[in-house]
């Protein structure tokens, strides 16, 4: 698809991968409109105000893109926020841009999930749950689209250096070997994703690997993640220390990365 005037509503086009898109998409040529918190407040409060002004004006492409976790104890993370962002909006955001692109013929609805909702990882119950529950939306919506010229494409990241991997999920990156991509390079993956209408988009390997396991073997994935159990106990204890940004970065300028986005 050509993005030269084409109309794009973003969200999460201020944040770590949505800046650098935005940027990728406008210089293609596109339309884009950002849903900003800053200007507009919270997303999650404000969506149904925003879905009237989508079905009022429906662009030609949605992405949805916002969204949070957190790495954390199940019975100490708040599953209202993490599953309504993550999930509830944009399942709403796509109802209301549905009615004018299936009169239209066409249309593009491309969601940001997360390999975490491949590949479950422990201690984000809510954020894993979340973007699984992103990926059977997409591949349900899109098969249910089948033949109206409307399109559906999932991408999910690996963990990408944005504020969404900072604290102590970056130390468990750090601590776990994670790779951790740059939002550059996830941003000109999405973009080239929109561009050539990609359905199914797994960034990394060998996350694309362990994915695929995960799908017909996911005892032999608890025993490789059994490690991240333990380190991420170890993390979350009470006492532990604060490590510096700067000592991390510096690991991670000799050694490449991988997502929990």
């Amino acid at each position: 698809m050509l993005l030269d005037g084409k109309t794009v509503f973003v969200t999460g086009g201020t944040g770590g991968i949505g800046l650098p898109l935005v940027s990728l998409l406008r210089a293609r040529g596109a339309n884009v409109i950002v849903y900003s918190r800053a200007t507009q407040g919270n997303l999650m409060e404000n969506v149904d105000t925003t879905c009237k002004a989508l079905r009022e004006d429906t662009p030609d492409i949605l992405i949805n893109l916002a969204g949070i976790n957190d790495f954390n104890h199940a019975e100490n993370q708040d599953y209202d926020a993490l599953v309504t962002l993550n999930l509830l909006v944009p399942m709403r955001l796509s109802q209301a841009v549905l009615p004018t692109m299936r009169k239209r013929g066409y249309g593009q609805i491309v969601n940001i999930g997360s390999m975490v909702g491949l590949i479950p990882l422990p201690h984000m119950t809510g954020y894993a749950a979340a973007k699984s529950g992103l990926k059977g939306f997409s591949d349900s919506l899109r098969r249910e689209l089948h033949g109206t010229g409307v399109t559906i494409n999932h991408i999910a990241p690996r963990a990408v250096q944005t504020s969404m991997n900072s604290g102590k999920a970056r130390l468990l990156n750090s601590r776990t070997g994670t790779t951790e991509d740059t939002p550059l390079s996830v941003a000109r993956r999405i973009a080239r994703a929109i561009e050539y209408d990609e359905t199914d988009v797994r960034i990394g390997w060998p996350e694309r690997l362990f994915a695929l396991i995960n799908t017909v073997m996911p005892t032999m994935v608890d025993k490789g993640l059994r490690k991240n159990t333990v380190i991420g106990e170890d993390i979350l204890q009470p006492d532990q220390p604060h490590v510096p940004p700067l000592i991390i970065a510096r690991k991670r300028d000799s050694t490449p990365r991988s997502h929990n986005a």
